[in-house]
């Protein structure tokens, strides 16, 4: 009986965020990483752990690690991404704690769903959106330009299906993980260290599935 409660109480993603923490912290000492290459990603399994809980306080803390994450993105040469985290993700995750705060209801955010018409739209934004910012920063020469570029269109649309209170930004982020992964097993061939980057990425990607059931589960017990 004990162990079946002890199991029932048992929060898996808890222990992941833990789990990744350590090895964070673990590779980012053997590969003797700069503070900056490694410190969003301390904080972010915090961040991600409130994400998962579907939890608005979350927005708070990672629009102050946006600022971690534009220097850590600019020294891996991702300038999509690093001007992305300082000049959309900080301010955005801000007016997304004030949205969410005011729309709760005993505590817990309520969200909605996208029409047909506003997934045709989304869609169509961000084809178009791909090409201007690839055609921006093919100028700047990144070495890894498409996925860079890829994972910040999804990132954009996904951060403002979150400011707005659409739950298929769960979704979007969950794409964003797996593309992200490919991103960072890619840059891996180059550079070892990576490697710490992209156990975070599979600890997110976990997170933003998780987030995505419960919201689902929510949806289903209305």
């Amino acid at each position: 009986m004990q162990k079946n409660k002890f199991l029932k109480n048992l929060d898996l993603t808890k222990i992941l965020a833990v789990i990744t923490f350590i090895f964070v912290a673990a590779g980012a000492f053997h590969f003797k990483l700069k503070i900056f290459d490694f410190l969003p990603l301390l904080i972010s399994t915090f961040v991600m752990l409130l994400q998962s809980k579907v939890n608005r306080y979350a927005f708070i803390v990672g629009a102050l690690n946006s600022i971690l994450y534009a220097v850590a993105d600019f020294y891996m040469t991702l300038y999509s991404q690093a001007a992305f985290a300082l000049l959309f993700s900080l301010p955005v995750q801000i007016i997304t704690f004030i949205c969410w705060n005011k729309n709760t209801r005993n505590g817990v955010t309520e969200t909605k769903s996208l029409t047909n018409k506003g997934r045709i739209i989304l869609f169509a934004s961000m084809a178009v959106g791909w090409g201007i910012l690839y055609l921006i920063f093919s100028f700047f020469k990144s070495e890894y330009l498409v996925l860079d570029n890829t994972v910040t269109v999804i990132g954009i649309v996904s951060t403002l299906l979150v400011t707005f209170r659409y739950s298929e930004y769960s979704l979007f982020q969950i794409i964003s993980g797996t593309v992200n992964i490919i991103l960072f097993a890619t840059m891996l061939v180059n550079d070892p260290s990576r490697i710490v980057w992209l156990v975070f990425m599979i600890y997110s990607m976990i997170c933003s599935t998780t987030a995505f059931i419960r919201m689902n589960k929510t949806k289903q017990n209305k």
